[in-house]
């Protein structure tokens, strides 16, 4: 047996391999050899063919993506070259009914391009928002389309929120920038199809829409334009077709206007390989939008999906591809006269295997897998001519290749084998060692003859082989094998350089500016949801005697027990040595505020040998933090320590921003200078974060009334109690149960969070309770909520939020106080129009648009535009109390600590119904 490290190519790729050859006198190799060689095949005819790997995704690969509802799947994207790309601006745009349909049902290869990934939304699962809500709709995306079948594709477009028209959309987001990355996209993927979501009119609503769907148009006719986008590098595309999406439109198969020609799909055929139909497929993977609200049902029964055509250099036909080759055999019209000659006979031996394998489907896969050997092995001879004509078109190259991913992954579903990489750590730090465990477990009734493996590194990590376990010798020609039913376990011992980087989203490298993130370097990485992982397990093999010989990549996965929920599994990730963090990270101090704060800091290390130094705080001048410095001691991986600390002015503070800064510098004088924290929700990949270690302080001038108590019912997520407390009041998160049963205590106030009433049972059926404490004397504020509280009436007086619900998405909108001499414009802070400044995404959402005349409006405000609004701001007298809806974007000036927003927001809480009758009586 023979294991080695080896380096080659520009990223220093370092691939520990092992020949599964077990006789113990194997002599050493004559000479070095790279990775393809080790790799590759014995035969000098197969060693044609090792350049390529197969990216088999853990999804065909893993134990539940065998047999023959899998093989069928995969089967049905042998034949043909499909691809189409769906094009929308945010993710919950895209129509994964006709996605499902595509890629699941016809086999096509299917993506979905978001210009944004979503990051000035709102969030019904946590508090993140803007990069962190980003990154968890980003994940979204990735799990919907693992159900419906698609790719995914960014642009570096930021969603900077709500917006109402192109021109607005444009004058933030740099539109030739974000034209040439759908360029990009569309060249890289190379669709005969592309269908818009959107029409790019004022009908598509959010101004977002409408500029993808102009976008969209543009980049169907550029893409195809050598003169276009020449800093891409690659070669131009040109899509035959363009569609508009049917999703929002109700229709009738075949119908047509005279000046549309609609395409209409089955979507709702219960298909025996699914268990279900596309649409049911499509309210599956709709349902993995869960920050968004978008639970879908799997409903039965007739469906179609469509789309109308627009334009194309092909006519519009009764099918989406209609009229567009798409025979694998067309691919190899671009290679020259004698290699496509040899291609084409290839690919027409393929197709006869895959005939072959259609005809011999059934209980026993067995000979399924065979011709599927087969057809790999003509697939693999089409390849090498490519190859061997320097593969002057890539069109034929990105189809053969397409091919051969897919095929492996049928011919490992039919045979029953399965291929895992492991790693024995969830999360690895810089100089640390773990293992990496290759198995193969052969399922099928044939011997995997010569099994090789390897591991592809990034640069400066090293592997040598630590075990192998399972295989079989066998005689000195044949190498080792894999016998029925056995299993081998390649294990890796890999070391973890001193310089080797933290995982990190690629966008989230640099700084953003208002509309767009930063583009990696590696082009490789543009238009991904994320990086690829780092390391992969290579595997090959001979699939029987004589059989072909299957080779394919597969990237690491973690593989843990849940004592409770049992197996799961989740990417590895590089983490930083030691992180630290304050917390709270940002602090407002009222320029009245006498006594000192009390703030932690947190150092955490994931090295398995522990960490030890001492955390250093930075004040800027003026301000004082006691005691200057703490000692850690950290005895292992996954521990941590909080220090408390205490910071205070020195004289009264003057009103503006500073930034404390925190380092944690470690025995060995490394310094840390930065959070870590992962995004970890169990329906996506698991996501690292990072923010710089510090305390952001905003000096401001407001007060809040002496000794006032607040109860907090948390909606969707929000920072509101932690703004309220800094205000200075007691705040109390108010349980379900405390709810439920009125217990509200000596509370003066109760605050409802953002999307209380649709995140909260128990609030919608106690809102009694609530009423009866505004009854009794206390005040309520509730912020905005969407149509569940207008349509259930949780209101003591009529309110009406409208549909589409009335907002102002400009931030710097001119706002009119209506009533400047009211106590909440008086009273404890005197509130301007000077306090609207500053403010940061919208002015605020679902206003009321319609009320009761106990309700007095107190603000004006509109977009350009528009009618005035006056339902963002609403008071109400309630026996003794007072009621507030409140529809201002409060919970994201907290974030951004808007002085204006925070006066605004502690005068309703400080609100007096006493005074506010009074001034009723006296307006």
């Amino acid at each position: 047996m023979a294991g080695r490290v080896t380096t080659r190519g520009p990223r220093s790729l370092a691939a520990a391999s092992v020949l599964l050859a077990l006789a113990a006198s194997a002599p050493p190799p004559a000479r070095a050899q790279d990775a393809a060689d080790v790799i590759g095949p014995t035969s000098d005819r197969e060693a044609d063919y090792a350049d390529y790997f197969a990216l088999v995704p853990t999804s065909v690969a893993g134990s539940d993506r065998t047999g023959h509802a899998a093989t069928a799947l995969l089967m049905r994207q042998l034949r043909g070259v499909k691809r189409a790309l769906m094009i929308g601006a945010h993710p919950d745009d895209e129509n994964t009914t006709l996605l499902a349909v595509l890629a699941r049902g016809l086999g096509a290869r299917t993506a979905y391009l978001s210009l944004t990934r979503g990051d000035g939304g709102q969030n019904l699962i946590g508090s993140e928002l803007w990069e962190g809500l980003g990154a968890i709709r980003t994940g979204e995306l990735e799990a919907a389309r693992r159900i419906d079948g698609g790719s995914q594709f960014f642009t570096r477009a930021f969603d900077f929120g709500y917006s109402k028209t192109a021109e607005e959309t444009f004058s933030i987001w740099p539109r030739e920038q974000v034209l040439s990355d759908m360029a990009w996209v569309v060249r890289s993927f190379r669709p005969q199809v592309v269908i818009s979501v959107w029409r790019g009119e004022a009908g598509d609503g959010h101004g977002h829409h409408q500029a993808a769907g102009i976008l969209a148009r543009e980049v169907f006719r550029l893409a195809g334009d050598p003169e276009s986008f020449p800093e891409h590098g690659i070669e131009a595309w040109s899509p035959s077709k363009y569609y508009h999406s049917l999703r929002r439109r109700s229709f009738r198969a075949g119908a047509s206007d005279g000046s549309e020609e609609i395409v209409t799909l089955a979507a709702g055929r219960l298909d025996p390989l699914l268990d279900a139909s596309a649409r049911q497929v499509s309210g599956e993977s709709r349902s993995l939008h869960r920050s968004q609200d978008m639970g879908s049902p799997q409903a039965p029964g007739p469906a179609t999906t469509g789309a109308v055509f627009v334009e194309g250099s092909v006519p519009p036909g009764a099918g989406l591809f209609a009229g567009i080759d798409t025979t694998l055999v067309g691919a190899a019209r671009g290679l020259p006269a004698a290699a496509r000659s040899l291609a084409v006979a290839a690919l027409e031996d393929y197709e006869r295997s895959l005939g072959a394998a259609e005809r011999a489907f059934g209980l026993d896969l067995a000979e399924t897998a065979n011709h599927l050997s087969d057809a790999l092995g003509h697939l693999q001879r089409a390849h090498l001519e490519g190859r061997r004509a320097g593969y002057a078109d890539p069109e034929y190259r990105l189809a053969i290749e397409t091919k051969l991913t897919v095929v492996v992954g049928a011919l490992l579903a039919s045979a029953g084998v399965i291929t895992e990489v492991r790693a024995s750590r969830a999360l690895l730090v810089p100089d640390s060692e773990a293992l990496v465990s290759v198995l193969v477990w052969n399922g099928s009734p044939l011997p995997l003859r010569n099994p090789e493996v390897a591991v592809d590194l990034p640069e400066g990590w090293t592997a040598a082989l630590a075990s192998v376990d399972g295989a079989r010798a066998g005689d000195q020609t044949t190498g080792g094998t894999v016998a029925p039913g056995e299993m081998a376990t390649f294990t890796f011992s890999v070391r973890v350089p001193e310089e080797a980087e933290s995982s990190r989203l690629y966008y989230l490298r640099g700084e953003r500016d208002r509309g767009s993130y930063p583009w990696p370097d590696e082009p490789s990485l543009r238009g991904l949801p994320r990086e690829p992982a780092p390391v992969f397990g290579r595997i090959s093999f001979t699939y029987g005697d004589g059989g072909s010989r299957v080779r394919l990549r597969q990237p690491w996965r973690y593989v843990g027990v849940d004592p409770a929920r049992g197996e799961y599994d989740k990417a590895p990730l590089m983490a930083p040595r030691v992180s630290v963090a304050a917390s709270p990270p940002a602090l407002v101090w009222p320029r009245s505020r006498s006594n000192p704060a009390e703030f932690a800091v947190s150092v955490r290390t994931e090295d398995p040998e522990g960490a030890s130094g001492k955390i250093e705080l930075l004040p800027p001048e003026g301000w004082r933090v006691s005691p200057g410095s703490k000692t850690f001691e950290l005895p292992g991986a996954g521990t941590e320590t909080t220090a408390s600390f205490e910071l205070r002015p020195v004289g009264r503070p003057v009103a503006g921003e500073r930034v404390i800064g925190v380092v944690a510098t470690t025995s060995d004088g490394k310094e840390y200078k930065e959070s870590f924290s992962l995004l970890d929700y169990d329906h996506i990949e698991r996501t690292p974060l990072y923010a710089p270690a510090q305390l952001e302080l905003s000096v401001m001038t407001v007060e809040v009334t002496d000794g006032l108590s607040v109860g907090y019912v948390m909606g969707s997520g929000d920072n509101g109690p932690e703004a309220i407390r800094q205000l200075g009041a007691r705040v109390e998160l108010l349980s379900e149960a405390q709810v439920r049963n009125g217990d509200f205590g000596d509370l003066d106030v109760i605050v409802i969070g953002i999307r209380a009433y649709e995140t909260r049972p128990d609030l919608r059926a106690a809102n009694r309770q609530l009423l009866d404490f505004a009854r009794t004397g206390g005040t309520v504020v509730n912020q905005y909520n969407q149509y569940q509280f207008s349509s259930g009436e949780y209101a003591p007086y009529d309110l009406t939020i409208g549909r589409p619900a009335p907002r102002v998405s400009v931030e710097t909108a001119p706002v009119a106080i209506l009533e400047p001499d009211a106590p909440v414009f008086t009273s404890p802070n005197r509130i301007t129009p000077a306090d609207f400044e500053g403010w940061v995404q919208e002015r605020g959402l679902y206003f009321a648009s319609e009320w009761d005349a106990a309700f007095l409006p107190l603000l004006e405000l509109n977009d350009p535009g528009e009618p005035p609004r006056r339902g963002s701001l609403l008071v109400a007298p309630i026996g003794d109390g007072v009621y507030v809806y409140a529809a201002l974007s409060f919970f994201r000036q907290w974030a951004a600590r808007v002085p204006g927003a925070y006066r605004l927001f502690a005068n309703l809480i400080s609100l007096d119904a006493e005074e506010w009758r009074s001034y009723l009586a006296g307006r």
